[in-house]
Parts: structure tokens; C-alpha cells; sequence
């Protein structure tokens, strides 16, 4: 085609174009959504499989935790600095490691005394995850494994934030509460484009620490024990080359069973301790690997019913296409420029479409980061990158082919100069009624296959969202204060808890105060207790409360009562349990009055109660309302305020009422309960609302797909219909036909989308538990409405012809 005619031609097919406006807008409306969507998920499934990550080695780079075996069960994924630091100082797999673990702290030294999310972490880390640097240096590595090292790294956005982004920062010292060493010189900004791994405080560090800085473990006097395990900590490392996981297995196993006799002795309920070694990547995704296929899968399928919608506007395009196209047979042309004015025409459709989505998906891409961020890993890395580009070009040639081959398929070329000199008909070939049958049927099939699997999505979502929490979120807040560099003994210190309660009470607005502090948070923190008669229990979600905590909070006592004063001043040992535990311990009795070996071997702990389910909406598959509340103890200071309506409370308040009563008070903790169940349950929110969405289009989708493809075989049908009208048929017989030729394909196309996503479910519901859930009730109620919506989009179009007189039929032929 040279360039003369190529420009003839493409002016030709806009001007087509434009005098069929509505065909126009309705394809590239129905792509450019559809395909807007696509591109967002598929810019998630390449930053979750495709796109390189940016870190050293990633072929070889691998997360090492540990998996704590006990006598009946196992624990994976918690680490003991015992552990790790013998794995760091002991291996010979690796290239190289390092120790990461994470926490929070307060920096005493700025306004307001702000808790931050923190990494401590060896040297090595900032060469494996290639920290970038917009200012200053990095720490100087330490020598060895304990060196003390008193420089710190800050993010570009805490740069900004307390400094107003001054260079000056550089050489400055922050007072950080709760290190071994307390002022620490800021060496360097870390560049805004970084994030911290997900698996490290969902990425929201704001300071870098070296790894000895982490106080939990590096102090003076007892060290962490083999017992404390902590899910934060971890032990990064590049594989040697040759080395597999399972030989770094192998030998980090034979490693930890030299110094067996040490955990043993400090871990006596530990059988054995083996090292779990997983990819990074692996790691960093979790289960949301998961969550990326139902998302590209489910876009995927509402891709293909809007290309079944387009096909059928083109098919019905062809009708009017073929007049165009006689007239330039007549003057010459022949058939591969015909099919090549095809061509360009559905080109500009398509590029149209594309290029409209493209412009979606980038604003929808920054509008799924602003409501993810925080909640899925590998957020920060989605954009229009190579992989979405490559698609949008591949669909740009492959549906400008696809809908040119259905256009050129209905147009009979060999017929085309005949029809100057005849009526038209055949020049346009008829769809056959078995495609046409394919086409509403895989249509509905697509349809009902998605809808239903956005209802057990859904399900799911709303089970955790309408599931009592068992404790009042409303106007409450937690608050926690700490004296630094606290010296009273804790007898001492008892007489804080009332002082520091009656300060809280003193704030204008705030209605009750009760000791102890709430579970409602992100973070889920375990433990078990053994019988005595040595039977350990399962991981047990803990709170430490005070008396009145239940009052406040509304969490009902079904049986016994709580603590007594003087086990909040340690003179008794005391804990409550929730249902779910007493049902697990003690199926049919009660545990009130039963005692436990906890914390403390020496003096085992009562239950002195049984409250109703503290329902975690982050770990209910997980511990289905199991809860132990022990007596909080003075060695820090927890309270749950509950405001007045209107009112609220702010950290300068809390702070001030603190410092009333000890001048070396810090507000440690101070949270919007109610605030913090909605991030608890964003995703829930995000998914449920995602599902409606899908669901509606789908069906809004599918509908106008078969209502369009059957109205266009009814037209062609209309005459003959019309025929057999005049000639006496019966309404009966000509629904009965319809039942034949389209009720019954939509009908075994329903059935057989309902088979195949049931036992789809059955086979993966491990790997999609935690985002899915079969509820019957949900999915006949879906069921109905969808044969409904198909019953209408097929009886309309039919009940319009066979409503109208016979000759009406026959004149608008």
C-alpha cells in the first residue's frame, strides 16, 4: 500500500467513522473501560511476576526463618536472636547476609515526641536491597556482629517532614527512647523512590538503625532468650552460586544442632528448631500471589464479554459496511483493498480504545496505590511499564485483525458489484444460528462464572465485616504512657497506675477511662500456656488489661468475674479467657478456677474468667475469637479512654495530662480505636466494594451482549417470523422455538458455569480461603437474579416482534 493510498484510505475510514458516530463512542467506550481495567491488574501482575525487583542477586536472594517444632504442632515463620545471630556468625552459603529485624520507637528529640517505624539492620542490607541515598553517606559497617554504632539513616519523606527537607540535617543528633545508646547523628537521606521490603513494617520505616541497636537483644543484662520469637526478625542472604535451597537447608540444619544443647536448655518445650528458606520474592508476596491471578483472571473474562459486545456491533456494522464497499468494487478495487479499508478502520478503533485506556489506567493505577499502599506488598512499583505497553500493543494488532476477520467473514466479496445492479441481498452472509447460539451462551457462561465467583469473594468479605468484634470501637482511644529511665521498683510503681488514670480523666471531653490496653490493632501478638499436667496450648492471642477494661469497652463477662485488686498488683495470678478458649481447653465444662503455667513457672495463673470472643477481623481464620486477657502490670502504663460524642483526643493532651503527674512521662501509644479497625478492615471494605462493581458490570456487560446479538438475529429473522405469523402460528409454538433455539444454550451454559466454578473452588479453596467463601445461600440468591437479567435480555427483543401485527413484520424487511 503506498502512501497515497494508505492516506486516501485512512481519510476515507474516518469519515466512515464519523457519520457512524454511535457505533464509534460504543466501542471505544465498552474497550477503553474494560481494557483500562486490564491494564491496572496486569501492571500488578507484572510488578508481582514479571518486573525485576530492585535488589541484589534476585535470583538467588532468600528469606531464612525458622520453624519451631513442639510435641503436637509447630510454629513457622517466628525467630529467635539466639538464632539468627548464630546463622549470621556461622554460615557458609551465602555471599552474603544480613540481620534485619524491625519495632518502633519514640525520637525524643523532636516536637511532640513522634513514635516512628524503625529497621535495624547489618551493613550488609544496604547493599542486597541497594539503598539509594538523596543525601549524606551510610553508616559505617561494624566490625563486628555487637559493635555499638551511633549513626542513622532517615527517609526522605521524615526529612521533610520534622527538617523542611535542610541539607543541615546532616550531622545532627536525634535522642531515640528505649536504645541501649540514646543519640544517634544522621549520616544520610535515603532517596524518596525507596521502600522498605513489605515484609519489614509493610514498608513504612521512616529511620535505619545498624542491627546491634536493637535493644530487645543487645542490652547489658538479659539478653533476649531462645523462647522470645519474633516474626520481624530475619535473616536476609545471596546464595552462593551452586548452592539450592535445599542445601542451604541442609547446612544451616546441621549449624543450629551444634549449640542444641543451648536451646534446649533456654527452649525446654522446643523438639527441634529446622530453618525455613524461601525466595525473596516468594516472601515479599505472601499469599497476595494469589490475589493477583483472581484479579487478572476475573478482568480477563470481562474483557472477553466486552469483545462478544463489540463483535456483535461489528457484525451488525457489516450490514451497512457492504454498501460502501460495493460501490468501490464497482470502480476497481479489488478484494485485499477492501479488506485492508477493513483493517484500517477497526485500526483506528482500536488505537482510539487503547489509547483512551492507557490514559484510564494510569489514574487507575494511582487511585488502586493510594487505597493499597500500606496493605499489599510491591505497590509502590505498579505502573504503564514494558509489560503493559507490549499488551496494549498486542491488543491494538490482534483486535484490529480480529474484528476486521468477523467483518470480512460477513461480507460476501464475490456478490459485492452485483448489488448496484440488485436489491443487496446476498452480499451480507447471515450468522448462523449455531453462533449465534455460541454467542449468548459463552457469554452468559463468562457472566455467570464471574459474577458468582465476585459473590463468594464477596462472601467472604462481608462475613468479616459484619462479624462482631466483641469489643466498642466508637469515640474510644488507646493511650499508653512510659517513664523513661524508670527506676521504682514495681511495687513502686503501682500507685502510677490510679495517678495516671485520673489525669486522663481530668481532660475536657473524655467520659470514661478504664487500665489496660485494647488488641485492637494490625499487629496480632501471641502466646500459649500449659496445663499442669504438661499440655501446652495452641498460639493464643494476649491482651494485658486492667479491671475495668470490660466495662469500657463493652466486652461481656459470660461466667465468673474479673481480676481481683490484688492481682493487678501481683499479689495473685489471674487471667480470663475467652469462649473459643474455654471450648478448645475444656469442650463442655468450664475452666474457671482451673490453673496454668504461663509466664512465670513458679507461680501458675488462675482463670478467673470467661468473656464472649474477641473476634480479630486480621487473624480470625487463624484463632476464631481466642483470647487470654492477663492483669496488666505497672511496667508500662495502658489505658483505653473513651471520649464524649464530638469529642476527640490529641497526643498535646495526652502528653500534657502525663506529664502532670511524673515530668519523665512519653506518650507511647495513642490510637483512634475505631480508626484503626477501619485500616484493620480496608481490604475488607476495598474488596467488597470491588465485588459489587464487578458484578454489576458484568451483568450490565452481558446483558446488553445478549440482548444486542439476539435482537440482531431477530431482525434477520423478523420476515420470516413475520411469514409465519400471517400464516396463523401461534404465540406457543413461536416461544417455543425461541426456547429451542436460545433458552435452552443460555440455560446449559448457566449450568455448566455454575459446575465448573464450584469444582474450581473445591480444588484451590487453600490456596483462595482467605479471599473466598462458599455460602449457598448467597449463591442461589445470585443464581436466580442472574437466569433472571438472562430471561429479560432474551424474552424483550423477542416479545417486540411477536407483540407487533404480522404486516409490520413483513413491511420492515
Amino acid at each position: 500500500m503506498n502512501i497515497t493510498r494508505f492516506a486516501h484510505q485512512l481519510k476515507l475510514a474516518v469519515n466512515s467513522l464519523r457519520q457512524a458516530k454511535g457505533f464509534s463512542i460504543a466501542i471505544i467506550l465498552t474497550l477503553s473501560l474494560t481494557l483500562a481495567c486490564f491494564f491496572v491488574v496486569m501492571s500488578l501482575f507484572s510488578s508481582y511476576f514479571i518486573k525485576p525487583l530492585k535488589v541484589e542477586s534476585e535470583s538467588r536472594l532468600v528469606i531464612v526463618e525458622q520453624d519451631n517444632i513442639y510435641a503436637d504442632k509447630n510454629s513457622a515463620g517466628y525467630q529467635s536472636f539466639q538464632s539468627i545471630e548464630h546463622w549470621y556468625n556461622t554460615q557458609q552459603v551465602f555471599d552474603k547476609a544480613a540481620a534485619v529485624s524491625t519495632s518502633q520507637r519514640i525520637v525524643k528529640s523532636l516536637p511532640g515526641q513522634p513514635k516512628i517505624d524503625v529497621t535495624y539492620a547489618t551493613s550488609e542490607y544496604y547493599e542486597l536491597f541497594k539503598v539509594p541515598l538523596e543525601l549524606g553517606r551510610h553508616m559505617i559497617p561494624a566490625s563486628t556482629f555487637e559493635d555499638k554504632v551511633q549513626e542513622m539513616l532517615i527517609s526522605y519523606a521524615f526529612w521533610q517532614r520534622y527538617f523542611d527537607g535542610d541539607e543541615s540535617v546532616i550531622g545532627q543528633s536525634l535522642q531515640i527512647e528505649g536504645l541501649q545508646v540514646q543519640s544517634f547523628k544522621v549520616v544520610g537521606v535515603v532517596a524518596k523512590e525507596f521502600v522498605d521490603p513489605f515484609m519489614f513494617n509493610d514498608g513504612k520505616a521512616k529511620v535505619w538503625f545498624n542491627f546491634s541497636s536493637d535493644s530487645r537483644y543487645f542490652r547489658a543484662e538479659n539478653r533476649s532468650p531462645w523462647s522470645s520469637l519474633y516474626r520481624s526478625l530475619k535473616l536476609v542472604g545471596v546464595l552462593k552460586h551452586g548452592v539450592t535451597h535445599d542445601s542451604a537447608k541442609a547446612h544451616l540444619y546441621q549449624s543450629i544442632q551444634q549449640v542444641k544443647a543451648q536451646w534446649k536448655e533456654g527452649f525446654p518445650s522446643l523438639i527441634d528448631l529446622k530453618p525455613i528458606v524461601t525466595s525473596f520474592r516468594e516472601a515479599e508476596l505472601g499469599d497476595n500471589d494469589n490475589l493477583a491471578i483472581l484479579l487478572l483472571a476475573g478482568v480477563t473474562g470481562l474483557l472477553c464479554i466486552a469483545l462478544l459486545n463489540v463483535s456483535n456491533l461489528f457484525i451488525s456494522r457489516a450490514v451497512v459496511k457492504h454498501k460502501q464497499l460495493a460501490l468501490q468494487a464497482v470502480l476497481g478495487a479489488k478484494q485485499r483493498v477492501l479488506f485492508q479499508s477493513i483493517l484500517l478502520e477497526t485500526s483506528i478503533l482500536m488505537i482510539a480504545s487503547v489509547l483512551v485506556a492507557l490514559f484510564l489506567a494510569a489514574w487507575g493505577i494511582k487511585l488502586f496505590v493510594s487505597i493499597s499502599e500500606g496493605f499489599l506488598p510491591l505497590i509502590s512499583a505498579l505502573s504503564l511499564d514494558m509489560t503493559v505497553m507490549i499488551s496494549a500493543l498486542l491488543a491494538c494488532f490482534l483486535l484490529s485483525t480480529l474484528f476486521a476477520f468477523i467483518t470480512s467473514r460477513l461480507i460476501n466479496f464475490n456478490k459485492l458489484r452485483m448489488q448496484i445492479q440488485s436489491s443487496g441481498k446476498g452480499a451480507v452472509n447471515q450468522v448462523s444460528a449455531r453462533t449465534i447460539q455460541f454467542m449468548v451462551g459463552f457469554q452468559l457462561f463468562l457472566a455467570t462464572g464471574l459474577v458468582i465467583s465476585a459473590t463468594m469473594v464477596l462472601s467472604k468479605s462481608l462475613e468479616t465485616l459484619n462479624r462482631p468484634l466483641g469489643s466498642d470501637t466508637e469515640n474510644l482511644y488507646t493511650v499508653q504512657f512510659f517513664i523513661q529511665n524508670m527506676e521504682e521498683s514495681i511495687p513502686e510503681r503501682y500507685p502510677y497506675i490510679n495517678a495516671f488514670k485520673e489525669a486522663l480523666n481530668n481532660i475536657e471531653g473524655v467520659e470514661k477511662v478504664a487500665h489496660g490496653g485494647s488488641p485492637v490493632e494490625m499487629n496480632v501478638r501471641s502466646t500459649t500456656v500449659t496445663d499442669m499436667s504438661g499440655k501446652e496450648s495452641v498460639f493464643t492471642p494476649q491482651a494485658w488489661v486492667g479491671r475495668d477494661y470490660f466495662d469500657v469497652t463493652g466486652l461481656k463477662i459470660i461466667e465468673g468475674r474479673t481480676f481481683s485488686e490484688a492481682a493487678i498488683r501481683g499479689e495473685k495470678h489471674e487471667f480470663l479467657v475467652s469462649k473459643a478458649v474455654n471450648d478448645l481447653l475444656k469442650p463442655g465444662g468450664s475452666l474457671v478456677g482451673e490453673t496454668f503455667i504461663s509466664f512465670d513457672p513458679d507461680n501458675p495463673v488462675e482463670v478467673v474468667g470467661v468473656t464472649e470472643n474477641f473476634n480479630h477481623p486480621n487473624s480470625f481464620g487463624t484463632h476464631q475469637g481466642r483470647q487470654f486477657w492477663f492483669a496488666a502490670q505497672p511496667y508500662s502504663f495502658p489505658y483505653v479512654v473513651k471520649m464524649e460524642d464530638g469529642k476527640s483526643l490529641s497526643r498535646e493532651l495526652v502528653f500534657q495530662a502525663g506529664r502532670t503527674i511524673d515530668l519523665r512521662t512519653g506518650v507511647w501509644r495513642l490510637t483512634d480505636i475505631h480508626h484503626e479497625y477501619g485500616m484493620m478492615t480496608h481490604m475488607e471494605r476495598m474488596t467488597r466494594n470491588l465485588s459489587i462493581l464487578l458484578a454489576v458490570f458484568t451483568l450490565s456487560l452481558a446483558g446488553v451482549g445478549i440482548y444486542g446479538v439476539l435482537s440482531y438475529n431477530l431482525g434477520l429473522r423478523r420476515y420470516e417470523l413475520g411469514i409465519r405469523m400471517a400464516l396463523g402460528a401461534k404465540r406457543k409454538s413461536l416461544y417455543k422455538q425461541l426456547f429451542k433455539d436460545t433458552i435452552l444454550p443460555l440455560f446449559s451454559a448457566f449450568i455448566l458455569a455454575i459446575l465448573v466454578c464450584i469444582s474450581s473452588y473445591r480444588k484451590v479453596i487453600e490456596h483462595v480461603s482467605d479471599y473466598m467463601m462458599f455460602n449457598s445461600i448467597w449463591l442461589t440468591a445470585v443464581c436466580a437474579g442472574i437466569i433472571l437479567f438472562a430471561l429479560f435480555a432474551t424474552l424483550y427483543p423477542m416479545s417486540k416482534i411477536i407483540g407487533s401485527k404480522p404486516m409490520a413484520s413483513l413491511r420492515q424487511e
